[in-house]
């Protein structure tokens, strides 16, 4: 090798060394996969909400399904980037059927596990909530004692 030769080969070992970090056997890496991304184009199927720029369109099902889980009106909306009112307004009959949905849903589960899977925690508490009872006695003025009379 020549002398110029021999400094360039330094040289790119030098900058190999500043760029890759030298690992043992124990630690070798794979390379990371990042697929290439495809776009395309869609129909989707739902509400229009708003004019103009900030127009855009709501699937019913979507929010159906977050209504189901409980989400408020304005975690719903800044999920569909709309306004909270307007989200409201178009959407307030759906959510509420879903919300009603979803306590016939638990109320169906807690009877199920009360009754058929014999749940006595379950059945306490439904008969504490529905039937009213409780676990102290309730004092009434017929339970209350008498007063003593030392007159005698």
């Amino acid at each position: 090798m020549t002398e110029q030769q021999d400094s360039t080969q330094s040289f790119v070992d030098s900058e190999q060394k500043e760029k890759y970090i030298q690992l043992g056997e124990e630690y070798e890496l794979e390379p990371q996969y990042q697929p290439k991304r495809r776009y395309s184009e869609k129909t989707v199927r739902g509400v229009v909400v708003g004019r103009g720029e900030n127009r855009s369109i709501i699937p019913v099902e979507e929010v159906r399904k977050l209504a189901a889980l409980h989400c408020s009106y304005k975690d719903m909306a800044e999920y569909f980037g709309v306004k909270e009112t307007t989200f409201r307004d178009h959407f307030r009959r759906d959510v509420e059927r879903a919300r009603h949905k979803l306590k016939h849903r638990l109320s169906e589960a807690m009877i199920e596990n009360a009754i058929n899977r014999m749940n006595p925690t379950m059945q306490i508490w439904l008969s504490k909530q529905w039937l009213g009872m409780n676990d102290g006695t309730e004092h009434t003025q017929g339970d209350q004692v008498l007063p003593w009379l030392d007159e005698e």
